[in-house]
């Protein structure tokens, strides 16, 4: 994804990045990297800063900044990954078309990451190798030969 990005603030040890969302209105979000029970895998969730400083992951800012807002998330996957290599991201939308958005994103993007990030899709009954244009429920993403 070659789309410009925002300057974000790494913290938590690369767990989590905060930025500022400028469109029709200036909205704080951040992308936050949970711990599972497995210590390799992590969820990926985006979330609006409140001004209490509470996380909101439900409500849609459709602030006109989509493009951006994604490509501050690759970004932060990046470097995330960059400082734990071995990790597995899993993540899915909060609603069914954020979701297909995400899987519109991915069948687009896929030919530039697919020499170093493992890309999966995941639905009710399997998990595979993510293919273009085929409808998923979630994805799992982690660097090529994490587990080797």
């Amino acid at each position: 994804m070659n789309e410009p990005f925002y300057e974000f603030r790494v913290l938590d040890e690369a767990c989590r990045f905060d930025f500022l969302s400028i469109g029709k209105r200036n909205i704080p979000k951040t992308v936050i990297y949970y711990k599972s029970d497995n210590p390799a895998v992590f969820s990926l969730t985006l979330a609006s800063i409140k001004s209490d400083g509470n996380l909101d992951f439900q409500t849609t800012s459709n602030n006109g900044d989509m493009k951006i807002i994604l490509a501050t998330v690759v970004q932060t996957l990046k470097i995330f990954l960059a400082a734990y290599p071995k990790a597995v991201v899993v993540f899915t939308g909060n609603s069914p078309s954020r979701t297909r958005l995400y899987n519109i994103i991915i069948s687009r993007e896929i030919e530039q990451v697919k020499d170093y990030l493992e890309v999966m899709g995941f639905a009710e009954n399997y998990v595979e190798l993510f293919v273009p244009n085929r409808r998923y429920e979630g994805f799992i993403v982690s660097l090529k030969n994490s587990f080797t």
